[in-house]
């Protein structure tokens, strides 16, 4: 077969083996390993700057909130911005001397799928739910993810440059033109998945980090979602709003479901409360009978000095100036 070749730009040897990477090829990689139990949460997205990293980090935590057994595998070993949220929240946990709901978590830094499936089986066999949050690039680990997954989240914002990763529309016609690269990927791997006699994952499209000021600009957007959705096949629900209270708190590893916890700061919002309740529900995840179960809190180390907790007080107080976004 002729390879096609790019016209300009300099010679990638990775990009002609991913091209050259049959789907196939994939899902035998996977099944010839041990498939782990929990239900597998990927987030994945081709295109940077969509908060991908955020929404995850939000997702997790309110299931760990829920009492539910959760394992973070970040594999964006350059960036690690999910792994980095986690680390200050336990972080933030042992600071105040405050036990937090926590996800457990870990990096791949072997980036192979043997090594992501070994990973996971070494940190434990009870998890609930694992969530891999992945790098915005095609590459082989992030192909077999998305193989591997029960449920797919593919966070957007509301751009037009963002639906080309899902899908090509006519601007005047309104009509669908193909598949964008991302999405092929996507329906080439369940494609193979099905055809294997497996089951297919659940591929939803989150708008993430819509502002208040970009009604007229969603509804096209919401119209073009529709439209690429009958022909790939997702569902849409609503990720996170751009809330100045939901970025402020992530450098200290916090949402606003953690403020019962530290009263001081003051309390969170309804409105925002039912956002994250809302983007979980919509997720449709498996219930697994965490009612009968405390959730996992972080472990608390040796005692912290009172003048270094007051410290560490001052400086949230002092960062949180629109905590009642």
């Amino acid at each position: 077969m002729t390879q096609e070749w790019e016209p300009h730009g300099p010679f990638n040897a990775c990009d002609v083996r991913l091209r050259d990477e049959h789907p196939s090829v994939v899902l035998r990689d996977l099944q010839s390993r041990r498939r782990p139990s929990a239900h597998i949460v990927t987030f994945a997205n081709e295109k940077g700057g969509v908060g991908k990293s955020t929404f995850a980090f939000h997702c997790a935590v309110a299931l760990a909130h829920r009492a539910m057994k959760v394992l973070v595998v970040d594999c964006d070993r350059r960036q690690q911005s999910l792994h980095r949220f986690l680390e200050a929240r336990d972080g933030t946990a042992r600071a105040l001397m405050i036990p937090l709901p926590r996800p457990n978590h870990t990096v791949l830094e072997a980036q192979s799928g043997a090594l992501l499936v070994q990973e996971i089986e070494r940190l434990g066999h009870d998890w609930d739910y694992v969530l891999i949050d992945l790098a915005g690039q095609d590459s082989p680990i992030a192909r077999r993810a998305i193989a591997l997954a029960d449920t797919l989240v593919t966070p957007i914002n509301c751009s037009p440059t963002d639906l080309d990763a899902l899908g090509r529309i006519n601007p005047v016609s309104r009509n669908f033109r193909h598949a964008g690269p991302f999405a092929e990927v996507v329906t080439d791997l369940r494609a193979e998945r099905m055809a294997r006699g497996l089951a297919s994952f659940d591929w939803i499209v989150a708008r993430n980090r819509v502002r208040n000021c970009e009604h007229r600009l969603l509804a096209a957007v919401d119209a073009n979602l529709a439209t690429i959705s009958r022909h790939l096949g997702f569902r849409t629900i609503e990720g996170l709003t751009e809330r100045v209270a939901y970025r402020e708190l992530l450098p200290f590893g916090l949402t606003q479901l953690d403020l019962r916890f530290i009263p001081e700061l003051g309390a969170a919002r309804w409105t925002n409360l039912r956002e994250m309740s809302q983007m979980i529900d919509g997720l449709q995840l498996p219930c697994f009978g965490a009612k009968a179960r405390s959730p996992a809190f972080t472990k608390l180390s040796a005692p912290v000095p009172e003048r270094t907790i007051q410290n560490y007080r001052d400086a949230m107080a002092a960062t949180l100036t629109s905590r009642f976004d």
